[in-house]
């Protein structure tokens, strides 16, 4: 997270000092994809199977840009910008029914006890760091570097608890500008991007973790701006 908010503050500087040289963008955006990932959890050396999921997400961001007109040649089709999402991102929640050992009532041994598994995740603070190059006047491809914190709302019958953490990735895309004489300014893009995966140790027990594979998504975005 410090890596990526010393970047954002120094794009943001560098935008500061040129703005009176225009060539800076600002607008909103709206995002619709799929993501899919893959679990499982450790219990105490037990690993439970893996399970794939996939969701339908949907998200709203502002962005602003400043292009890099004052480099030489084609490095004058480059600009730099951030996007944030305002809003927390709610998962789906995911649930499922285990079996657990656990001592009979009688005392004489042990017993498989079905036990309830249900996991929430919220999304926020989705930060992206990006850069596009104009391949022509409409077209534009762009690649960045995301951030995103992740929080954990599970109830689970093994009495494990896995707090919170944050995730990095990585986006590439590309996308058509539409751009008026009045500097109004429209874009669709197509996005894939892709973060990283985590392991989780339990809060009330260390031999218990869970581990999500890379989390990997594709998105459209359409976007309305205005050039200055």
């Amino acid at each position: 997270m410090r890596k990526l908010t010393i970047a954002i503050i120094m794009l943001m500087s560098s935008i500061s000092l040129a703005s009176a040289e225009l060539g800076v963008k600002i607008g909103v955006s709206a995002d619709l994809g799929t993501f899919s990932t893959q679990g499982s959890e450790n219990e105490g050396g037990e690993v439970s199977k893996k399970k794939d999921a996939e969701s339908l997400v949907g998200f709203g961001s502002f962005f602003f840009e400043k292009d890099l007109a004052f480099l030489p040649g084609p490095f004058a089709r480059l600009s730099v910008g951030y996007s944030y999402v305002p809003h927390d991102i709610k998962s789906g929640t995911a649930d499922r029914k285990d079996t657990d050992l656990s001592p009979d009532r009688a005392g004489n041994g042990t017993q498989d006890v079905a036990i309830d598994q249900i996991v929430q995740v919220d999304f926020s603070n989705f930060n992206t760091l990006y850069a596009t190059l104009n391949i022509t006047d409409w077209l534009y491809v762009k690649m960045g570097t995301m951030e995103i914190d992740l929080t954990t709302n599970e109830k689970l019958g093994t009495g494990s608890a896995y707090g919170n953490t944050s995730l990095d990735g990585s986006t590439i895309g590309a996308g058509v500008h539409v751009e008026k004489d009045n500097g109004l300014f429209f874009r669709f893009e197509v996005n894939e991007q892709s973060f990283d995966g985590v392991t989780l140790t339990s809060t009330t027990n260390s031999a218990n973790k869970v581990t999500v594979t890379d989390l990997d998504g594709t998105t459209a975005k359409i976007s309305i701006g205005k050039a200055f």
